[in-house]
Order: C-alpha cells, then sequence, then structure tokens
C-alpha cells in the first residue's frame, strides 16, 4: 500500500497499481475514467493519491469480475456528469447516501451473521436485507471475508465506547479498576460474538491482506490496555516492565482464552474466575520485585 500523504503523477499511478495487483494499465484507460467522471481528477498540485489507486481497484474489480460498463458504474459511484462542461461533481446527498449504505451493509451483515453465522451467510442475503444491488456491494467491500473484518472493528469500537462510558461512571480510576473493566466488556464481546473473532482467525490463513487487518483490530485492543499500563507505571502503581506492548497483547490474550473457559459454564465460574483474574492481576502488577 502507498503512503496515504503521498502522492503520484500519472504514470506514478499507475506504476502503483500495477506493482500492487501485477495487472496492466494504460495511460488512455485512466484518462477516460477520468473523463466519465468515475476517477476523481488529481488534487490541486495535479497528484494522485491513496483515494485514486483505491478507486481504480474498484473499478476494476467490477468490470473484470462483472462485465460492468462504464456507465453502470458511473450510476453506482453516484457521479453526475455536466454536458455542459465536460467535468464531474459529486452531489453532497449523494455522498452522504453511500456512506449509510456502506453503513447499512455493515448493520445487516452483523445481525445476518450472529443469526445464522458467518459461513451460512451469503453474499446475496446481505445485499437482499440492505436493498441494494450485488454489483453495489463491492463498491464499499472486495469480499464477504473483508466485510468480517469491518463488523468486527464496528463492535471492537462499540465496545471500546462501552469502556470509556463506565469508566467514566466509576469514581475510582486505579490501574487495577481500568484493567478489570476493560477486561470485563471485551470478555462480554467474546463470549457473545465468539464465533466472528475465531472465524475472523480461520479466514486470515494464506491470505496476507486479511493477516493485517486482523492485526490492525488486536493493536487497536492492545494499544487501550498499553495506556493504561503506562499511566500505571507512570503512577508509581505498577512495576515498570521494560516491553509493555508485549504485556498489553498477553492480556488481550488472555481474555480470549478466559472467554473459551467461561463458555456454557455457569455463574459459579464467572464469580470464581473474576475473583482469580483479580488476584492475579493485582500480584502481577505489584511493585514489590
Amino acid at each position: 500500500m502507498a503512503d496515504k500523504d503521498r502522492g503520484w503523477d500519472l504514470n506514478g499511478l499507475i506504476k502503483a497499481y500495477e506493482a500492487e495487483t501485477s495487472t496492466s494499465l494504460t495511460r488512455t484507460q485512466i484518462n477516460r475514467y477520468l473523463k466519465e467522471g468515475i476517477l476523481p481528477q488529481a488534487d490541486a498540485t495535479d497528484a494522485f493519491g491513496e483515494h485514486h489507486l483505491e478507486r481504480l481497484r474498484m473499478i476494476e474489480h467490477l468490470r473484470s469480475r462483472y462485465g460492468m460498463s462504464l456507465r453502470d458504474i458511473s450510476g453506482l459511484f453516484g457521479v453526475i456528469v455536466s454536458t455542459k462542461t465536460g467535468e464531474t461533481a459529486a452531489e453532497p446527498e449523494e455522498d452522504k447516501q453511500a456512506v449509510d449504505r456502506g453503513e447499512r451493509i455493515i448493520d445487516n451483515a452483523t445481525e445476518l451473521f450472529a443469526a445464522k453465522g458467518y459461513h451460512g451467510t451469503t453474499i446475496d442475503e446481505i445485499v437482499q436485507a440492505t436493498g441494494i444491488a450485488k454489483g453495489t456491494f463491492y463498491i464499499y467491500f472486495d469480499s464477504k471475508e473483508e466485510l468480517l473484518v469491518e463488523v468486527i472493528k464496528r463492535l471492537i469500537e462499540n465496545t471500546l465506547e462501552k469502556i470509556d462510558h463506565e469508566l467514566e461512571k466509576k469514581e475510582k480510576k486505579d490501574f487495577i479498576i481500568r484493567i478489570e473493566t476493560k477486561g470485563q466488556e471485551m470478555l462480554d464481546l467474546y463470549l457473545k460474538r465468539s464465533e466472528l473473532l475465531y472465524m475472523l482467525l480461520g479466514e486470515t490463513v494464506g491470505n496476507p491482506r486479511l493477516m493485517d487487518q486482523m492485526k490492525e483490530v488486536y493493536a487497536r485492543l492492545a494499544e487501550r490496555v498499553e495506556e493504561d499500563l503506562q499511566e500505571g507505571v507512570e503512577a508509581g502503581e505498577i512495576f515498570p516492565f521494560n516491553d509493555l506492548k508485549t504485556i498489553s497483547y498477553a492480556l488481550v490474550g488472555m481474555g480470549q482464552s478466559i472467554a473459551i473457559l467461561l463458555s456454557g459454564n455457569g455463574e459459579a465460574q464467572m464469580e470464581k474466575t473474576w475473583k482469580t483474574v483479580h488476584e492475579f492481576i493485582s500480584r502481577a502488577f505489584s511493585m514489590r520485585r
């Protein structure tokens, strides 16, 4: 992937596309896409960026896989062609609808995955529930696997927001309270959505691109834990370990393992587990060494 802040000229954009996809693209093709309005114009400095590369991937995917015409693709992208000036402009309302459409796809996929399982849900069912054409789905997501990642990202973001809300309600905000609050909310996510989380792990095998996205998911979780570890060290509440990142990932992994232990077990095991986790965290991070 290219640096989002780096720009290319037209030749650079072609080389970036060909390097990423191993397929050729000509200046004539890009100029036609620009003229038809399905590829945005270069910025004020005449540079093309990562969003142009992403749009090219979408265009070529729709053309090669579904044989869609440029006119059909133009309609899907919500581009209006001005016959007077030959320029293109995206309607603000169309932009808003595009964002809402992507969100609706994720919402419906979340419900269907929960009800029927990941493998039990088809893309046809997702687009039918969303009320869109199947070709429209591929404007937003390359595959069901990529949609799975976005579903999990959404679940995690919602959980992190819930964690922040719970922490705001608590008067005590020492290290143990923060870690246990986050642990409880994340455990709840693991227990309710374990199939999706483990399905994501399975789908990453032999898929480097999906693996990178999965790493991003876990990095998001570990970063929040590492923040608390760092604050705990600075406040003198916990032992100053040299590698807080490794410890944060270990705690995230511990949460998943505990979810397996608690899955299908009763309240007695839940109470026993939380008591043990509290004791473990208190002793493991004690300043007494």
